[in-house]
């Protein structure tokens, strides 16, 4: 992944982020909070030689104070150093609990020793601090002291004493807001970039078309008016997903320049990714353009487009196919040039209404009249309906929902269709959120370039009218 991935990912991913940040953060105010407070408090102690003589003799004495001082850091430790500080204080404290709270260090190039006391009590760190230069001094000079002598070889002397802290040592709030901070960003992209790389959910309309194998015909825009309208150029003639369709008619029309589809199949692979609403705006968008078109409801087990254009199904493409009334008698006007063959009656065995000879028969009549057959059909993994349409259809559309539909549902849904034959004309990622950058689809890349119907046997609005008119009263014969 390059710069510009980890950047994409970052922004689609800034929630996910945002909230181990804000995890990572908490955890280490927690922390802190419930951490015991520490203070240390430092004494520090230098150690010459007290040797006497010539230059060179101070010199040696000098060369082997200085290459004892790691080892009499050391001696802060030592049951000396610990029984002083016992005595000098009070015994409340056993050894075990001195060395713990006692460390020394030796600066490298001095003569100097640093003797450090860490408590919860600022006041008794300082004190122990002291106490234990105190000891140290004691200890370090009896070590030097020749037998036989009074006088030790080394001298030592506090050369600043402790006082008493003003902020505890540990827990160093800044230290573990920065860490937390630090970790939580390190986890948060490291989480969004793995969720990324194993999220195989289809948020490009290029990665579909590579999925599948068939191309792009176009993406339809996230709109919350959807609900409230449904055919989009309802809601306003330059609104982003009307133009969406349009853009999706006029690559329909340039599908197969040397066989025209006309009977389509709108398909999906599951429930719920805007196969119903697609057919029905498509239909719509046709007819806008000129062209006499039927929408036919072939969802024999969840039917929805009498609903949601609030039409009557009590009589449909179920009641033709068993010869209870005519095609004429069974077709609604839904607008201008629109018309809709409900499905209804839900019947106890869709599937082998839609493989018989019968619909067969009726979509040939039905296309005798219009000039395009819309066909919404059933999703195609839960059942075999809409592969039985598909196999009868000019062509067909797949469609997929942004960030829902998975490549393995796709894939499976492709393969599908090919089993059977259909003639998969492309695929449509539908509800993809309407944002700017090169990952967005905005209004002006899918804008429609003209609104002229590119139908060669139309000329004008009247021709259009007197012929439709011509071809609907053949329907009602």
């Amino acid at each position: 992944m390059g710069l510009r991935d980890y950047l994409r990912v970052f922004r689609d991913r800034w929630r996910l982020v945002t909230l181990v940040v804000i995890v990572a953060l908490g955890l280490a105010g927690g922390v802190t909070a419930v951490t015991r407070k520490t203070y240390t408090a430092s004494a520090q102690v230098l150690v010459t030689s007290s040797t006497t003589g010539d230059a060179l003799t101070a010199a040696q004495a000098a060369v082997f104070v200085q290459s004892q001082m790691t080892t009499f850091a050391a001696i802060i430790g030592s049951p000396d150093v610990l029984h002083g500080i016992q005595r000098d204080l009070g015994g409340g404290l056993n050894d075990a609990q001195l060395k713990s709270m006692l460390t020394a260090d030796a600066p490298s190039g001095q003569t100097l020793i640093n003797i450090h006391a860490s408590d919860s009590s600022a006041s008794q760190a300082a004190a122990i601090a002291n106490s234990a230069a105190r000891a140290f001094i004691t200890a370090v000079e009896t070590y030097s002291t020749p037998k036989g002598t009074s006088t030790p070889t080394i001298q030592l002397f506090t050369t600043d004493p402790a006082v008493q802290p003003t902020s505890p040592s540990s827990p160093n709030t800044l230290v573990n807001v920065l860490a937390g901070l630090f970790i939580g960003l390190l986890l948060g992209i490291s989480l969004a970039v793995l969720r990324e790389v194993l999220d195989n959910r289809i948020k490009e309309v290029d990665v579909l078309a590579r999925v599948t194998g068939v191309p792009a015909m176009g993406v339809v825009a996230e709109d919350k008016k959807t609900e409230r309208h449904v055919i989009a150029t309802r809601a306003g003639s330059r609104n982003v997903r009307a133009e969406n369709f349009r853009q999706l008619r006029a690559n329909l029309q340039f599908a197969a320049v040397d066989e025209q589809p006309r009977i389509i199949a709108i398909t999906s692979s599951l429930p719920g990714e805007g196969k119903t609403t697609i057919a029905i705006n498509l239909a719509s968008t046709l007819a806008e353009a000129g062209f006499t078109v039927c929408l036919v409801d072939a969802d024999l087990r969840r039917p929805t487009i009498a609903g949601t254009l609030g039409l009557l199904s009590p009589v449909g493409l179920t009641s033709v196919l068993i010869h209870q009334i005519s095609l004429a008698e069974a077709l609604q006007n839904a607008g201008t040039n629109l018309y809709v063959l409900a499905s209804g009656p839900v019947p106890p065995n869709p599937s082998e209404l839609l493989a018989s000879s019968s619909l067969r028969e009726v979509m040939k009549l039905l296309a005798e009249k219009v000039d395009f057959i819309i066909m919404d059909t059933a999703p195609l993994l839960p059942v075999a309906d809409g592969t039985e349409v598909a196999a009868l259809a000019d062509g067909t559309l797949l469609i997929a929902r942004h960030g829902e539909t998975t490549e393995v549902q796709v894939r499976r849904a492709a393969r599908s269709l090919n089993a059977v034959g259909a003639k998969v004309l492309g695929v449509v990622l539908n509800r993809v959120p309407m944002k700017s950058g090169p990952y967005g689809y905005g209004y002006t890349y899918y804008a429609a370039k003209s609104e002229t119907p590119s139908h060669t046997s139309r000329q004008d609005g009247d021709n259009v009218s007197r012929k439709d008119r011509r071809r609907l009263a053949r329907i009602d014969q």
